[in-house]
């Protein structure tokens, strides 16, 4: 009977040894923070993924733990991505983003970063030190839209409509030059504005960022935030919540905008 004993002890230990020596996974760790690791995630713009070079329309988080403020001093543009040396501070170093327009000596936002050491860039013939893959970035008056005339967001509206936006009347609609010109007298009211859609900006906080212009104030672009998406150059019919003098972070403020919006019409 010992002997029986003995013998499966000797079975269970085996069989218990042999199950302690399967392989173990290991994450990826970046270097800890307050004794907390932190796992590395991939920004994706330079995966195997094929579909790698569509825009990146991921909301991009308020969040400003892990935002940075940088200053775009060089740019070297590629097929699928765009190089940009940036300034922070008093740092001065390379990131590589989804293809972007990027205009040197703005100022822009990013979220994250993968940093890598010693990374070739065929197209320019060059290894880069240290870089920083980056999903995105977005420029820091992105989201400002006053009704100055030297605003960077009329002034790109006005560049990428050669022709001025033909007056829309709709009934029930309030001009938007009127809004402009009394926005108190809406603020915190249900209103409607109808308009052509000259610029959306998709997904961003979780939202889509609608550019209308009705052909009463064509340097001023009222914004509404929608859960639907309106194609450029289609005309829209529109109602939401007036709001003054909102500041989401990120570069996201607005002297006017119009939030929860519905499309009652489009054309």
């Amino acid at each position: 009977m010992s002997h029986i004993l003995r013998s499966f002890i000797c079975f269970f230990v085996i069989i218990n040894i042999g199950c302690n020596d399967s392989p173990k996974v290991i994450q990826s760790v970046t270097e800890s923070e307050k004794g907390k690791t932190v796992p590395i995630q991939s920004t994706g713009i330079f995966s195997d993924n094929k579909n790698n070079s569509e825009p990146d329309n991921r909301p991009i988080s308020t969040d400003q733990s892990d935002m940075h403020t940088v200053k775009a001093i060089e740019i070297l543009p590629a097929q699928r991505y765009v190089y940009v040396r940036v300034e922070e501070g008093e740092n001065n170093y390379w990131i590589a983003t989804s293809k972007q327009e990027v205009v040197e000596g703005q100022t822009y936002f990013y979220k994250g970063g993968l940093l890598k050491t010693n990374f070739e860039s065929k197209e320019h013939n060059r290894i880069f030190d240290k870089i920083f893959l980056v999903s995105r970035i977005v420029p820091l008056d992105h989201g400002n839209n006053s009704n100055q005339v030297t605003n960077a967001g009329v002034s790109e509206t006005k560049e990428s409509n050669s022709e001025p936006t033909e007056r829309v009347v709709v009934e029930g609609s309030v001009p938007i030059a009127e809004i402009v010109k009394n926005p108190d007298k809406y603020t915190g009211k249900e209103i409607q504005v109808s308009g052509k859609c000259v610029k959306i900006n998709p997904n961003i906080m979780g939202r889509n960022w609608i550019h209308l212009q009705d052909g009463t104030q064509n340097d001023y672009d009222m914004v509404v935030t929608a859960d639907i998406m309106v194609p450029e150059g289609h005309v829209v019919t529109m109602k939401g919540i007036l709001k003054t003098d909102v500041d989401f972070g990120a570069g996201y403020r607005y002297d006017i905008i119009i939030e929860d919006g519905v499309v009652l019409k489009m054309q």
